[in-house]
C-alpha cells in the first residue's frame, strides 16, 4: 500500500470536503478511504488546527473529526508521532526555504519517512527537499 503525509491545509480541506482540495491529494485521501492508500498525519498538524480553531479559521466539525484520528498505523489516516529523527530532519529545511516552522516540521516528517506529501505550500515545494504532490 503506498504511503503519503499530508499538510495541515490539504487535510482540512478534506475533512471539510471542500473543494478547493486539488484532484491529486483528493484521488489519494479517497484511496485512503477505500484502504489502497495511507497518508499519515504529522502530530504539528492536529496542534496547528487547534490553533487554526482557536481563532475561528476551522470549523468545529472539522476539528472534531480529525481530532477523533488515532496512531493506528492500520488506518487509512494515522496521526505520525514527533520524533528525534524527524527532529532533525528539520534542520534540512531552513527558515529562507521553508519560513512556517509547523510547515518545516511536516516537510521533515515527510522527508524523514522518505515519502511524498500533499501539499499546496509553494514555499515548500519551492524548496525541492521532499516530492510533493498537489
Amino acid at each position: 500500500m503506498r504511503q503519503y503525509v499530508t499538510d495541515t491545509q490539504c487535510l482540512l480541506w478534506y475533512l471539510a470536503d471542500d473543494r478547493r482540495l486539488p484532484r491529486a491529494p483528493g484521488r489519494i485521501f479517497n484511496a485512503a478511504d477505500n484502504g489502497s492508500a495511507q497518508i499519515l498525519v504529522p502530530t504539528i498538524v492536529l496542534v496547528e488546527s487547534i490553533f487554526l480553531a482557536q481563532r475561528r479559521r476551522v470549523g468545529s466539525d472539522t476539528l472534531a473529526r480529525m481530532l477523533e484520528l488515532r496512531e493506528d498505523l492500520d488506518d487509512g489516516i494515522a496521526v505520525v508521532p514527533l520524533d528525534m529523527a524527524i527532529v532533525r530532519t528539520v534542520m534540512d529545511f531552513g527558515p529562507a526555504a521553508v519560513p512556517e516552522l509547523a510547515d518545516r516540521v511536516i516537510a521533515a516528517t515527510a522527508r524523514s519517512l522518505g515519502l511524498p506529501l500533499l501539499t499546496v505550500d509553494h514555499a515548500i515545494a519551492a524548496s525541492g527537499l521532499v516530492e510533493v504532490i498537489s
